[in-house]
């Protein structure tokens, strides 16, 4: 994690968060290969005919702020990001993500203090890494209520990224449904009784699209139904591997963006200057992997917001609708394991690789 600082007197920052660095060094040894982060920024006609051949309505009743408001503060953040080393052009890696993933419900834990390989059950499902120190349920998020009783009473960081209904998913799903996912409505994410895996020093962050529809909902109806309060929201901009933005914004937001927003909350009943700090966070950069939804953690930037106990070492997380494992996260989804597939990461040189089978 790295932060970014101008010199102005109201103490603002943005955040850039090295993806491939904050997992390898989560998972030791294990690298995710380079060639999942290989991104070349759009040129401004590609972005222009983009916004030509994608028209969409805006939906009436709904005031939308300009998404080229902040640019000059995104470019000034930018000046102060250094380039990054030229490490050459690699091959496409094959996208193995995008092959069947037919696990059954199943749960597991890894505590034995290194990396360990699961096989899946038919022999088909393929090879998957499990991190220490983490524990995972390929369980659906609507059947979380089952769960609770595995669950500790609270977590202290828990991050959601929902499945939200859009168009895009759904013409996938048609041409290609190995692509596709199960995507969730407002009303089942209601339902989901976050507000029993919380207390008053947790924090909730939930990764939403640029749909202002979705914005709304998640404002108005989800986090009151989740008991909780809004501290900020922010815009997480994706930047091409040579650190510019993967595509310039557009000043009609029902356009393909650069970014995508994220939500940070607290207990209703929290005190009313606990996370504060947190919205001197204006931005959040990073590169992002090509793999669909594969977002950045986000515990090294709020770990130092978190607010343990005095003999905790470690927070207790959650992830919700998780698509990998990260140390000291419980994570839950359909697809939980899919990005943890052993081809997408290659050994360190120099380093022994230290993993044990589990059956």
């Amino acid at each position: 994690m790295l932060k970014l600082q101008k010199k102005t007197e109201d103490s603002k920052s943005a955040v850039f968060l090295n993806h491939r660095k904050l997992i390898n060094e989560a998972y030791g040894e294990f690298y995710l290969k380079s060639e999942l982060f290989q991104f070349h920024a759009k040129k401004p006609d590609q972005g222009n005919e983009v916004a030509k051949t994608r028209k969409r309505k805006r939906k009436a009743g709904v005031e939308e702020p300009s998404s080229v408001e902040d640019l000059h503060s995104v470019n000034g953040y930018l000046e102060l990001l250094s380039k990054p080393i030229e490490l050459g052009y690699n091959p496409p890696i094959e996208r193995h993500w995008e092959e069947g993933y037919n696990l059954p419900q199943l749960h597991g834990a890894n505590e034995s203090g290194r990396m360990q390989r699961f096989q899946g059950h038919d022999g088909s499902s393929g090879v998957f890494l499990i991190p220490n120190q983490s524990r995972f349920f390929n369980h659906n998020v609507d059947n979380l209520p089952a769960l609770l009783h595995q669950l500790l009473p609270a977590y202290d960081l828990i991050v959601l990224d929902p499945p939200w209904r859009n168009k895009y998913i759904r013409r996938l799903k048609r041409a290609k449904p190995e692509l596709g996912y199960s995507m969730i409505s407002n009303e089942q994410l209601s339902h989901i009784p976050l507000s029993e895996l919380t207390h008053p020093r947790s924090l909730v962050a939930i990764w939403c699209t640029n749909s202002t529809l979705h914005q709304l909902a998640l404002e108005q109806q989800l986090l009151p139904s989740w008991k909780l309060r809004l501290l900020h929201k922010l815009r997480w901009y994706k930047l091409s591997t040579d650190h510019e933005l993967i595509a310039p914004p557009q000043s009609d937001l029902t356009q393909k963006q650069p970014y995508e927003m994220l939500y940070v909350a607290c207990r209703s009943d929290a005190s009313e200057t606990y996370g504060k700090d947190i919205q001197l966070t204006e931005l959040l950069f990073s590169v992002p992997s090509i793999v669909h939804s594969h977002k950045p953690p986000l515990l090294s930037w709020l770990r130092k917001y978190l607010q343990l106990d005095k003999d905790q070492r470690e927070p207790n997380c959650l992830e919700l609708f998780a698509r990998y494992l990260h140390p000291h996260f419980t994570s839950i989804g359909l697809e939980v394991l899919k990005l943890m597939d052993e081809r997408l990461y290659e050994v360190h040189q120099g380093e022994h690789c230290h993993y044990e089978e589990v059956n």
